[in-house]
């Protein structure tokens, strides 16, 4: 993929087992004020902390049984994204047990937020179509945002998902979000959903698809 001018001179490249540790560290850095997660680990000092033991698993997950990209510039991780194909999310039984022992990490480092992370990953499963690509995560340094180093991570993964003729889907809790992903080529596919059943006034979760190349509107 031909770089634009202006585009950020990062190298963009597949997320290797060795530095899964890093994107986390990013990916947890870049989602900690997402209002799904400020609800779900509301301990400021412990967020980020938590995030990464979340993002250690998915990373994990996505480089065994999907697609994992990062940025890199001047060798550190500056961006990421996790990507499952089709029928791949959410994992099978096999592959929680795998992950038992992070996941017993997860629930030491979240304590009483291990059951409000349990029912979020509920709500956001139940919604991924089988025959979908997931996005299941992107963030960039929140020091080196807005500069396209997200746009050029979905590029990527665009290139898989169209290659495929592929249709894809996503979630956010920000809705800021919802516009960057609509100039991106998604849509709304329903409306939005509580975090919990319990909430009224949010936050949300904010469905989105992208159809396949070609595919008619």
């Amino acid at each position: 993929m031909r770089d634009m001018p202006g585009t950020p001179p990062d190298v963009v490249e597949p997320l290797h087992p060795s530095g899964i540790a890093e994107a986390a560290t990013v990916l947890a850095a870049a989602l900690a004020d997402d209002p799904g997660f400020v609800h779900l680990f509301p301990v400021r000092r412990r967020r980020e902390r938590e995030l990464r033991a979340l993002y250690r698993m998915t990373l994990s997950d996505s480089v065994r049984h999907g697609h994992a990209f990062v940025t890199r510039l001047d060798g550190a991780v500056t961006g990421a994204i996790a990507l499952y194909p089709p029928g791949s999310y959410p994992m099978t039984p096999a592959r929680w047990w795998r992950q038992a022992l992070r996941i017993a990490r997860i629930a030491v480092n979240t304590r009483e937020h291990s059951v409000g992370i349990i029912k979020f990953g509920d709500v956001t499963s139940a919604g991924v179509p089988c025959d979908a690509w997931y996005v299941e995560a992107l963030g960039v340094r929140p020091d080196l945002q807005r500069a396209g180093r997200g746009k050029r991570l979905m590029a990527t993964v665009f290139d898989l998902i169209d290659s495929a003729s592929g249709h894809s889907y996503l979630e956010t809790t920000k809705p800021d979000n919802v516009g960057y992903y609509t100039a991106l080529g998604y849509s709304p596919v329903r409306s939005r959903v509580p975090l919990e059943s319990s909430l009224t006034e949010g936050p949300w979760i904010f469905p989105m698809s992208r159809l396949a190349v070609g595919a008619a509107v």
